[in-house]
This record gives structure tokens, sequence and C-alpha cells, in this order.
């Protein structure tokens, strides 16, 4: 760097000019050149540009001063506080695809502008030689693409006379992709029957057997209907226009209390919507609930330590479960709450 700063002093005569400057070099090797700077853009709204592989979005603006002769920019970066980079043009644009990921990393849907602040750094040619140049810092405010689906939809139909949203399926990433366990039944001889509604007692949109394309499990050219009582593990893929359902014939228990022999099988309590077995035994060093004795659906705790207490949120294959009783109670439908709970006495 320094022997190309030298190149630029001797091929430009620039002793005696504005860009003698550019003999200071600073401790990451990039040098600074007096007036050239980048400078801040306005408030960049991502609902409101074309989200594309084109590098059309300016994330900063740069200074006109002009460069040495036969001197070249090649490209640009930011440099965050936090060591993460995004990549430019050499006149400060990125893509509206590479900019939404990098949103969408930080700070997922939040629809509230947020604040970076970072270093702008150009890198120059001239003849074969490259150089960095520190342009200064830059503030950058965005507010990230909003989801296109909502958390969680709602399951309605026969189970509550259709009158009640309570029992729902859950998107995790926003991505269109719902899970859960939902109750269907007919207390009023009307049908095995049922519809999802995107927002909790609105018709407005809903999810009905004509959105899908495929289903499994499930028939129905309006209304979604199944053909027996009970608790089913429903998947949903409003991206795909799939729907699977999963009847949920047994609901078990396995673990290191027996080995991991064999289910300890629990009852469904209809009243308050949960599953539940008493005299389990389970112990402290790890167990979780699966359905219909095989491994492919399970629950342990959405967790990142094994076994885990954390037993107020469940999720497919979580982590074992690390509470020691003998009654316990699991409520899969999320009806009395936004998560998937046991509890253990």
């Amino acid at each position: 760097m320094l022997a190309f700063a030298g190149l630029f002093m001797t091929s430009c005569g620039l002793e005696d000019n504005e860009f003698a400057g550019l003999t200071t070099v600073q401790p990451d090797g990039a040098i600074v050149v007096p007036g050239f700077t980048a400078g801040s853009v306005d408030l960049i709204d991502l609902n409101s540009v074309e989200i594309s592989g084109t590098k059309d979005i300016q994330l900063f603006t740069l200074s006109e001063t002009a460069l040495p002769e036969g001197v070249e920019l090649s490209k640009g970066e930011v440099v965050f506080e936090d060591g993460s980079i995004l990549k430019t043009t050499s006149d400060g644009k990125i893509s509206g695809e590479e900019l939404s990921a990098y949103a969408f990393s930080k700070y997922g849907y939040v629809q509230e502008a947020q604040t970076l602040n970072g270093t702008v750094y150009l890198y120059a040619v001239q003849n074969g030689s490259a150089v960095k140049i520190n342009a200064g810092d830059v503030t950058i405010q965005l507010i990230p693409v909003a989801a296109v689906y909502n958390q969680f939809i709602y399951f309605i139909g026969a189970t509550d006379g259709w009158t009640n949203a309570e029992q729902k399926l859950e998107s995790p990433a926003l991505d269109g992709i719902y899970t859960g366990y939902c109750y269907v039944a007919d207390p009023n001889n009307w049908g095995l029957a049922f519809k999802f509604q995107r927002v909790a007692g609105s018709w407005d949109d809903q999810i009905n057997a004509g959105t899908f394309e495929t289903m499994e499990g499930a028939t129905g050219t309006d209304n979604i209907e199944v053909a027996e009582e009970g608790v089913y593990y429903i998947e949903v893929n409003l991206e795909a226009g799939t729907l699977k359902a999963t009847l949920v014939e047994t609901m078990g228990i396995i673990g290191a209390f027996n080995g991991w022999g064999g289910d300890v099988e629990m009852s469904w309590n209809e009243d308050e919507y949960c599953y539940e077995a008493t005299e389990a035994g389970v112990t402290a060093d790890g167990w979780k609930f699966r359905v219909n004795n095989d491994w492919a659906i399970n629950l342990g705790a959405n967790d990142s330590v094994e076994p885990s207490t954390l037993i107020e949120d469940l999720g497919a294959n979580g982590k074992n479960l690390g509470v020691a009783g003998s009654t316990i109670k699991l409520y899969p439908t999320r009806k009395t709450s936004d998560k998937i709970y046991c509890t253990v006495e």
C-alpha cells in the first residue's frame, strides 16, 4: 500500500497539490484522500423498492473530489461496527436482494427504522496496482422487508361451532410453512370440517380446501374435511400449496426412564385440551413426546441445551426434556397459549 501511495506521488506530481495527503496511511493499510469522503443517504424503505439482483440501491454517496489522473475506483464496501460487511459498486450501490438479506439476518421482519453505523472503503487501481481508501463514516437507516406471512393461522370449524378461532398453527420463520396440532370434533353433527383464518375472527382471505393444490389425510373443495375425530398434526405450506393432516392415534412419552424402549401412552382430555399421563415416572436425564410410536413427529424443548428444563416452550424435534415427575400434561393446540407446553408434577 505504501508503495502504491509512492506511485501516486511520483507519477502524478502529488507533492505540490491537495493529494499529497495520500501518504497518510492508517493502521489497517487504508489511505485517506483529502476531501474524498462518503456521505449518508436518506432512509431506505425496503418495502418501497424493487428487491432484485440489480445493484441499483444507493447505500452511500461520494464527494465529487477528483482522484489523481489514471486512478479508477473498482469496488466499495461498508464495514459495520460489529465487523459485518456489505459489498457495493464503486459508486456506492447495492442490490435489493443483498441489502434485504442482510437486514433480515440482523432484524428479521421488524417494521421499524433501523440505524447502522459503518465505515466506507473504496478500492482504487492504477496500472495494475491497488490501494484501499478510507472514505469515512456513514449512517445508514433502513426499514426491513415486511413479512409476507403472519406468524399464526387460526383453526375454525365444527369443533367449536364455527365461532371460535383459538387453536392455531405457527410459522416461526414467517415463510408460509405452518405446523401444529388441532383437535377436530363434530359435537353438532355438522361434519368433521374446518378452515383456517389468517386473522382470528376474520373471514377475509380465508384458507380453505381450495387454497391447496394437494392435500394428504384430508379432502374437500371448500371446507377441509377429515375422516375421524381426534387430534391431528397439521402441516400447511402456503408457498407450495400443500396440506398434510396426520391423525394422532397415540401420543406417547419415551426416554431414559424406560430405556428409550417404548412409549407411555397418554390420554386426551377434551375439557382441558391436553394429553395427560399419570405415574409416568419421567426422570431428569432426558425424555420426549412422540406421535404414533414413531420419531417422525416428536416434541422437545425449543432450547440450546440438553436435557432442558424449558417445558413451557416445546417444538418439533426439540431437545430432550430434563424435568422429573409422575403426572404429565401436554397442551399441543396453542389454544390458551402461543406456545406448545407441558406441565410435570
